[in-house]
C-alpha cells in the first residue's frame, strides 16, 4: 500500500452539540465532550482506516493532553516522525467548536501557537525522508515558510485549505500541489473569485481561475450540494460533481471534509478514474457524517466500497 507522510496539526477537540437550534447569546441545553483532533491528524487516521501506511510530523507537547493524543497515534499503527516537545514551553494545541442540532458548525476557536515549531528546518532535516514516500499530506496550519519549504519537495504533495482565513498560505505553491482539497468558499479565496454561487456556472468559473494559477488537480466539498472535482490533463480540464448519499443520518460534520480527502486519495493510489474517485470520497464522508468521532470507527475500505456500491455505482 501507498506510504504516506501527514505533516500538520494534532490538538483536543471540545466539541459541544445543541439539542435544538443554537439561540445567540443564551444557554443552549446539549453535550460536551473532549476527543482528539486536528485537521492533520484527522487525515491521518481517515488514511491509516483506508490502510495507507501511515506516517505523521505533528506537534504535540509532553502535556495531559498530547499524552492522550499520542497514545491514540501510537496504537492506530501510525509513526511518529519526532517526539512530543517540553511542556515547560509549549501546550498541546486545543480546537473548540460549537455544532447546532442538525450538525451543522456555528462557530469555532482554536488555540493551535504549538504548529509555529513546525519549521523549514524541520523540513529540512527530515527531506530525505518525507521524499522517500509516496504522498506528502500537509495542511493549512501551517507557517507560509514551511508550507514553501514543503512545496520544494521531489514528492506528490497534497494540501487541504483548513478555514477561509489560512487558505491564503497555499496561494504560492498550487503549482507545486498533486493534489488540493478545499470546500467551495476556501477555493474562491484561492482562485481570487467574489459573488459567485456553487451552481454549475460558479464551479466553472472557479475551477477555470485555479487552473490558470497552475493548480492542476482538486476536489472541493460543496456542503449540502455535494461536492466537485476536476483534473488538468493533456486532452484539457474535466470535472464531476457528486451528490451527498441520500437518508444519511448526520451526527455531526466534524471531520468529513478530512475523511473526503482520504477516500478521493484512496481510490486515485488505486488508479480509479477522477469520478469514481470522488464517489468513493463521498461514501466515505458519508460514513464519517453519522458518527460523532472526527474518524468514525466505522470508517475502513470495506465499508466505503459497500456505500460507494449501494449509492452510487449504478450511476457511473
Amino acid at each position: 500500500m501507498s506510504k504516506v507522510v501527514v505533516i500538520g496539526a494534532s490538538n483536543i477537540d471540545v466539541i459541544a452539540r445543541s439539542d435544538d437550534p443554537i439561540i445567540a447569546g443564551d444557554s443552549n441545553c446539549g453535550t460536551v465532550r473532549k476527543a482528539p483532533g486536528g485537521v492533520g491528524r484527522n487525515i491521518a487516521f481517515a488514511l491509516k482506516a483506508l490502510e495507507f501506511d501511515v506516517s505523521m510530523l505533528t506537534a504535540v507537547a509532553d502535556d495531559e493532553y498530547g499524552n492522550i493524543i499520542l497514545s491514540g497515534i501510537r496504537d492506530a499503527g501510525i509513526e511518529l516522525v519526532q517526539k512530543p516537545l517540553d511542556s515547560k514551553k509549549h501546550s498541546t494545541g486545543v480546537y473548540c467548536c460549537t455544532f447546532n442540532g442538525d450538525g451543522s458548525l456555528v462557530c469555532a476557536v482554536n488555540d493551535m501557537k504549538i504548529n509555529e515549531t513546525l519549521s523549514p528546518e524541520l523540513i529540512e532535516k527530515n527531506r530525505e525522508y518525507l521524499e522517500s514516500c509516496d504522498y506528502v499530506v500537509f495542511e493549512a496550519n501551517l507557517a507560509v515558510p514551511t508550507i514553501k519549504a514543503i512545496a520544494s519537495l521531489d514528492v506528490k504533495l497534497v494540501a487541504d485549505c483548513v478555514s477561509v482565513v489560512k487558505t491564503p498560505k497555499l496561494a504560492e505553491s498550487l503549482e507545486n500541489l498533486y493534489l488540493l482539497k478545499a470546500n467551495f468558499a476556501e477555493a474562491c479565496t484561492l482562485a481570487g473569485v467574489e459573488g459567485v454561487e456553487p451552481d454549475n456556472e460558479g464551479i466553472e468559473t472557479v475551477m477555470q481561475a485555479l487552473v490558470a494559477k497552475g493548480l492542476r488537480r482538486a476536489i472541493i466539498s460543496l456542503g449540502k450540494n455535494g461536492a466537485f472535482c476536476y483534473e488538468l490533463t493533456g486532452l484539457g480540464t474535466q470535472g464531476f460533481d457528486a451528490k451527498i448519499m441520500p437518508n444519511l443520518k448526520v451526527a455531526s460534520v466534524n471531520g468529513c471534509g478530512d475523511v473526503l480527502l482520504a477516500g478521493f486519495l484512496r481510490a486515485l493510489s488505486e488508479n480509479m478514474t477522477l469520478y469514481d474517485a470522488l464517489l468513493y470520497g463521498m461514501a466515505a464522508s458519508g460514513i464519517n457524517a453519522e458518527s460523532l468521532e472526527a474518524v468514525s470507527p466505522e470508517l475502513n475500505f470495506e465499508n466505503v466500497k459497500r456505500k460507494y456500491e449501494e449509492n452510487y455505482e449504478q450511476i457511473c
